[in-house]
């Protein structure tokens, strides 16, 4: 009888970790591909402050319907859990994190994005470290620096898109605007080009400073999340952070909501927030917490070091978007720096 109660309980075992790994590697993929997702989506003339309030709107209902399930199973928070916690972490996840992602996507490539907030579990692990005192091993110290040197070759790397049109008045007093390939070679256009280059270099920059600021945001939330994650569930934190951020976003966005809403009549801005709303910043959660639980925060991990390999992919197929070889470089030492910091510490 034993034998065949132990037999069962290690085929269930196997069938949740089976499920977690799924789930897992289901996660990396949309966390993924909502980069390229958001771009499209902001390519519909949507302002990013409307976005965000739609897409969170979206996303509050999916998370409390999660929580609400989780409630009715028995899991609830304790009554020790402090509520200013609750409302300072929601201020820097909910809020500030999801402001800066997106003029981050809206200002630099998919790539840079992707490669720079899979940069997360070095600044929570330092993070920990100073603010919590956990302590880091040497590979650890090693893998950490060799993360951050490919964080920065990511950041402050040059690369030029080309703009489709160009306004000639600013170097001759023209007001004629052209496409760069229909200009004739010439000091004039070579001026226009270089002029062009600087703009989207300086833009691109500022996107990927944005990014990596988005980045010490979502670690810093880690770091302040995990005293109360021994007294709340994640699900049940993100619920109560995205509902008590979503009237900031809504007044970020009023003043061009009015602007905004008629565009949400086109089915491709309609499928961006709901994929995003639903299953990114939703039901994603959800299935990282099950991940997680059944399957160890290092596999979990180990997952979430695809996502940006989804990104890149995504947006190459979905947007033509090219990577260069210091994107190349800069994401393999991101992502080798992420696996010797997390085998030194498993």
């Amino acid at each position: 009888m034993s034998d065949n109660s132990t037999s069962e309980s290690q085929r269930l075992s196997l069938r949740q970790l089976l499920l977690a790994d799924l789930a897992l590697l289901a996660v990396a993929v949309i966390w993924g591909v909502n980069i390229p997702v958001m771009k499209v989506a902001l390519e519909s003339g949507i302002t990013p402050y409307s976005l965000n309030a739609i897409r969170l709107v979206v996303s509050a209902i999916v998370l409390l319907g999660c929580a609400g399930w989780e409630y009715r199973t028995g899991v609830r928070p304790a009554a020790g859990i402090s509520r200013v916690r609750i409302l300072i972490y929601a201020l820097i996840v909910s809020v500030a994190y999801q402001y800066l992602f997106l003029m981050a996507v809206s200002r630099t490539t998919s790539a840079n994005v992707a490669l720079i907030m899979a940069t997360v579990p070095m600044w929570t692990a330092l993070g920990a470290r100073l603010f919590l005192k956990e302590i880091l091993p040497a590979m650890a110290w090693v893998g950490l620096l060799i993360a951050f040197a490919g964080t920065m070759i990511v950041t402050v790397q040059k690369q030029v898109t080309p703009v489709a049109e160009v306004t000639i008045s600013e170097v001759v007093g023209s007001e004629k605007t052209a496409s760069v390939a229909e200009l004739a070679p010439g000091p004039i256009i070579d001026e226009v080009k270089s002029r062009q280059s600087d703009l989207d270099a300086a833009t691109r920059f500022s996107g990927n400073m944005i990014a990596l600021l988005a980045a010490l945001t979502w670690a810093s939330g880690t770091v302040f999340s995990r005293p109360m994650l021994k007294l709340i569930s994640p699900v049940q934190l993100a619920a109560c952070s995205a509902t008590i951020g979503l009237p900031f976003h809504v007044l970020f966005a009023w003043p061009t909501l009015a602007v905004s809403i008629p565009l949400l009549q086109e089915t491709s801005l309609q499928l961006c927030i709901l994929y995003s709303g639903i299953l990114s910043t939703g039901l994603a959660l959800a299935m990282w917490s099950y991940g997680v639980k059944h399957a160890g925060a290092a596999q979990a991990t180990m997952f979430q070091n695809l996502s940006p390999i989804v990104a890149i992919v995504s947006a190459w197929l979905w947007r033509g978007e090219s990577i260069s070889i210091a994107q190349t470089i800069g994401g393999a030492m991101i992502i080798s720096g992420l696996v010797i910091m997390r085998r030194s510490r498993s």
